[in-house]
């Protein structure tokens, strides 16, 4: 069987560090999306930035996808800080928008409104616990509950007092990038109402090719709906780190296998994200449990990890995306021929779309077919086979290149190039010749072949999948 690396690496950055020689050691051959993480006002230049790597990256147009976050910002930054300070147990301190007022400065546009007395606050993504001990018009005071070390930028995060983001308050300067053309991904803030996505959905419809949409899972009431809000989104991102400030953190791995899970039933994208090697920002090596975070992904079915942003900062920035790398391939070699954790044993079969790719599903696997090869217009056929957890590669044929680039992070799918549509008599052998050249197909391999619908081949639709062999 070809061996496919099937959980994909995603590396993210903040526009702040994305300088000239960063941008120069992207490799599409490495890394298989770049995350563009933008603060309040900045999204010109976050679009500036992916014009850039789509200029200047080789290979970035046909190979790279890029995600951009819509609004999603810290609600405060600590500033002026000099290297690192380090905040232990039990220390008091005052924090201020006002330089001299306090023990560290924050800037904030939510000052009246950020802390709570007894409510918890989070540093640096959580390095550091607090809880507020009382709140003043230029300070607040705060005790360390758990200690660690805080730097100049690191953000504030109070969950007691966040309001719930609606679509209707994100600015209107944010929507740049979902009618971008360079954007293949846009990561929408975590959303807790169907309404909300529906007017998304709406918003985006009209426009041609509209950028993929996933939703952050970072608060309860997210999860509580998920299942109500998947059907207008291509995927998630688990944030992980956010999850672990709103509930007992000890929860947040299962929580995140279940996420996974519900994402294969409904056969969409699960990427998992947050402190994924942030240590290597100014270590060498990263901890054991950082390690174990992204082996845990590929175990769980994710198809993708998000590196923190936070390595991006650091000179182990190369370095941390090749460990990443080997990581994922060291997990899947050890599980080869075994099982993920959460896959469909018995999946619920109430569409076409469903059906067909379950039964292409099954016959690959009863006939050991080196691939499974699909005709995807826009993704849905690809996303369905991989949402079974299917060890055969997935080949997926399309006529559009900002397909192929986004089914670059989808679990286990390579994603083909078809030049011109075929008539229906010669989808064969131009599929097999397709095969042969762009693919590791030989003479005598055989592949299932799969098609929900042939609308694009001929006038009228039809379901089918046939075992095949190259000749």
């Amino acid at each position: 069987m070809h061996k496919l690396r099937r959980t994909h690496v995603v590396w993210s950055f903040e526009t702040s560090c994305l300088t000239d020689a960063l941008i120069r050691t992207i490799d599409p051959n490495k890394v298989d999306a770049i995350r563009i993480v933008s603060k309040h006002g900045e999204m010109d230049q976050v679009l500036q930035i992916c014009r850039r790597i789509k200029r200047e990256v080789p290979l970035a147009k046909e190979k790279l996808p890029l995600m951009v976050d819509l609004y999603d910002r810290p609600r405060g930054i600590l500033i002026g800080i000099e290297g690192q300070k380090e905040l232990k147990f039990g220390d008091v301190i005052k924090i201020s928008p006002e330089k001299g007022q306090g023990d560290l400065i924050i800037r904030t546009e939510e000052w009246s409104d950020l802390f709570a007395v007894d409510h918890s606050v989070y540093l640096a993504n959580g390095m550091v616990v607090c809880k507020t001990r009382d709140v003043k018009s230029d300070h607040a005071v705060l005790e360390v509950v758990q200690g660690g070390m805080i730097y100049s930028d690191c953000d504030v995060q109070v969950p007691a007092t966040k309001k719930q983001v609606r679509i209707d308050n994100i600015p209107e300067d944010a929507w740049k990038a979902a009618s971008d053309p360079d954007i293949d991904f846009l990561v929408l803030p975590s959303i807790e109402d169907a309404a909300d996505l529906e007017k998304v959905k709406r918003r985006l419809e009209a426009q041609p090719n509209s950028p993929w949409l996933l939703l952050k899972v970072a608060t309860n009431a997210t999860l509580k709906n998920l299942e109500e809000l998947l059907p207008f989104v291509h995927g998630v991102v688990v944030s992980r780190v956010e999850l672990s400030m709103r509930m007992d953190p000890a929860l947040v791995p299962m929580v995140t296998k279940e996420v996974i899970q519900k994402c294969n039933d409904y056969a969409k994208m699960s990427i998992v994200a947050s402190e994924m090697l942030g240590s290597m920002r100014h270590n060498v090596t990263p901890t054991r449990a950082e390690v174990s975070d992204i082996a845990n992904a590929v175990f769980d079915g994710a198809d993708a990890v998000v590196l923190s942003e936070e390595l991006a900062y650091g000179k182990f920035a190369e370095k941390g995306v090749a460990l990443a790398i080997k990581t994922i391939e060291d997990a899947e070699s050890s599980t080869e021929g075994q099982g993920l954790n959460w896959v469909k044993k018995h999946p619920e079969i109430t569409t076409e779309i469903e059906a067909v790719t379950y039964a292409a599903y099954r016959a690959a696997y009863r006939n050991q077919a080196k691939g499974i090869v699909c005709i995807t217009k826009v993704g849905n056929t690809a996303l369905h086979l991989s949402s079974f957890g299917v060890q055969t590669p997935i080949i997926a044929v399309t006529l559009s290149q900002d397909v192929v680039r986004r089914l670059r992070l989808v679990r286990g799918v390579v994603g083909i190039l078809l030049d011109e549509s075929p008539d229906i008599e010669q989808v064969f052998p131009i599929i097999n010749s397709l095969m042969v050249r762009k693919t590791w197909l030989t003479d005598g391999d055989r592949y299932v072949f799969v098609s929900v619908s042939l609308s694009s081949l001929s006038k009228e639709a039809s379901n089918l999948f046939t075992v095949q062999q190259i000749q």
